[in-house]
C-alpha cells in the first residue's frame, strides 16, 4: 500500500496519505451506491438483479454501470405488466363488440342465409321464423307458447299462424 502510496505522491506532489484515503473511501460509496442502483434497478426490470450487482461493485462501478444502462431492459416488469392488461382489454373489447354484431345480424335456422329480426318468412328458402300474436298483433319466435308482450297463450292444436 506504501509503494502505491509513493507512485501517487510522485504523479501527483500535492497528495497525502489522508487524501489518498478519502478518495478510495469516496470511490467505494460510489461504486456501492452504483451496485445498489443496478442491483434494485435489474430487480424491477426482471433480470439478473445480483450477478450484475456483483459485476459492477467488483469491476469498479462505473464502467460496468454505463454497460449495464446499454444492455438493459427498456421496460419494467411493472410497464410490461400493464401493457398486457391493456392488449387483453382491447382484445375483450374486439370479442365483445364481434359478438354484439353477431347479435344483430340473424341468420335463418335452415339455409343460413341473412335475413332481418322482422322476418316472418325466410325469402330464400320460405321456412316460417316467426308467428303474429292474434291480441296484440306483434310478432313473436313461432316455438313460443305465450307472447311474451300480451300474455295470450297460444293454441297449439288450432295451429294459430297468421
Amino acid at each position: 500500500m506504501n509503494n502505491i502510496i509513493l507512485v501517487l505522491k510522485t504523479i501527483f506532489p500535492w497528495l497525502t496519505v489522508t487524501d489518498f484515503w478519502v478518495i478510495v473511501f469516496l470511490y467505494l460509496i460510489i461504486d456501492i451506491a452504483l451496485s445498489i442502483f443496478v442491483y434494485n434497478d435489474s430487480k424491477s426490470r426482471g433480470g439478473h438483479a445480483l450477478s450484475w450487482a456483483i459485476w459492477c461493485f467488483v469491476l469498479g462501478g462505473i464502467l460496468p454501470f454505463l454497460f449495464y444502462l446499454i444492455v438493459r431492459s427498456p421496460y419494467t416488469l411493472d410497464e410490461i405488466n400493464e401493457e398486457e392488461a391493456e392488449k387483453e382489454v382491447v382484445e375483450l373489447q374486439k370479442k365483445y363488440y364481434e359478438v354484439q354484431i353477431a347479435k344483430e345480424v340473424q341468420v335463418c335456422p335452415v339455409c343460413g342465409e341473412e335475413i332481418k329480426s322482422d322476418y316472418m318468412y325466410c325469402p330464400y328458402c320460405f321456412t316460417q321464423l316467426k308467428k303474429k300474436c292474434p291480441e296484440c298483433g306483434r310478432l313473436v319466435d313461432k316455438d313460443f307458447k305465450i307472447c311474451p308482450y300480451c300474455g295470450h297463450i297460444f293454441d297449439e292444436e288450432k295451429g294459430v299462424i297468421e
